[in-house]
């Protein structure tokens, strides 16, 4: 640890974590990024609740709905090239599909370079049945309501299933799959294949740097034979790469609770940035977080002890360190998931470490 702490790159390494953070965390709060898509929604007793369901939808995905006043506007925005793709959602939509008659009552635009068509489709059609099913579920409790209170009882009824299908108490879902990333564990807050996270991707790779770091470490250790008549060089190093891994998980850990705090902060009005930082996180989030980074520091000392086997030499374990901290940029899902576009990719960010962190 001392031998660390002398070391001017390392110290600067730890000094990198609340500058990236913090400019990494400018990024975010800045101009929203993701595709276009250019929706129009003729008048309809559905309209408001599919302009409102994808304006919700939008908020966790990388897709941006850009809604039109007519459907020229939304040919016009796709031959332009402004939006990736378009659709017409026509004012008979409800009856049709109600009356079970949908084929082709929404009308499509796309390029042939457009590849976000199929997502943009799963997200439209997950709100119109949304819509479908409160529809048929209160045309049900019309059927199943005595004559004299009809309307009281469906009120009661709607009312009932609008609040028990958002606050969890009604179904419990556990996710499997490699397309599931999420920062936080919970059985509500599913998480699309094309999410990211900025911020705390690139305090994982800084986490894997400081690993590689620990690596040149062993290889001076072992050259100079220091800890040999103590123990064997597996222990030293596995202990020269974890040591590294310590300190820098600690400051991720700090600056993740304060851009948590500050976000947080920023939502909420009325809260000051003290209490804010003191609320943010709960006590089983403080020991989730801790337990995650555990984890990772052991995916990064195996990941690096078979790296090293590997590599061998310790000018090798040099020159590969910025090579593989730009492909863990690049390939793991920490500013965008190529997977979602070049399905190789999907085979790539499970060769970096970084990516297994966001899976936690």
């Amino acid at each position: 640890m001392k031998r660390l702490w002398r070391q001017p790159a390392y110290v600067m390494l730890l000094v990198l974590i609340p500058v990236l953070g913090w400019a990494v965390g400018r990024m975010e709060q800045g101009e929203p990024g993701g595709a276009l898509v250019a929706v129009c929604v003729e008048e309809s007793a559905w309209s408001g609740g599919i302009v409102e369901g994808l304006r919700a939808q939008a908020a966790d995905s990388s897709l941006r709905f850009v809604f039109h006043e007519g459907a020229v506007d939304v040919e016009r925005s796709v031959v332009r090239g402004t939006a990736d793709c378009g659709f017409v959602i026509g004012s008979d939509i409800d009856e049709r599909v109600i009356g079970k008659d949908w084929a082709k009552c929404i009308t499509v635009y796309e390029t042939p370079s457009g590849s976000i068509t199929g997502m943009a489709k799963e997200r439209i059609g997950s709100v119109i049945f949304k819509l479908y099913s409160e529809q048929c579920y209160e045309e049900y409790m019309r059927l199943a309501a005595a004559q004299e209170s009809v309307d009281e009882f469906v009120d009661f009824a709607k009312e009932a299933y609008e609040r028990h299908l958002v606050d969890g108490s009604t179904f419990g879902f556990t996710y499997h799959g490699y397309d599931q990333y999420s920062q936080y564990t919970s059985d509500t807050n599913v998480i699309s294949d094309t999410t990211v996270f900025p911020v705390k991707g690139v305090f994982a790779v800084i986490i894997f740097i400081s690993g590689m770091c620990g690596m040149l470490e062993y290889d001076t250790d072992k050259s100079e034979k220091r800890f040999l008549r103590m123990v064997p060089n597996v222990l030293t190093c596995i202990v020269d790469i974890w040591i590294s891994t310590v300190f820098v998980s600690l400051a991720v850990l700090l600056c993740l609770w304060i851009s948590d705090g500050i976000r947080y902060d920023s939502g909420v009005e009325g809260v000051s940035r003290f209490s804010g930082l003191l609320s943010v996180w709960s006590v089983g989030m403080w020991g989730r977080q801790i337990w995650n980074l555990f984890l990772y520091q052991c995916i990064v000392v195996v990941y690096c002890s078979i790296l090293g086997i590997i590599l061998r030499r310790q000018e090798a374990v040099a020159a590969a360190i910025p090579v593989f901290a730009m492909g863990s940029l690049v390939c793991a899902p920490v500013f965008i998931r190529l997977a979602t576009y070049v399905p190789v990719f999907g085979v790539l960010e499970k060769l970096f470490p970084v990516t297994y962190y966001l899976m936690l």
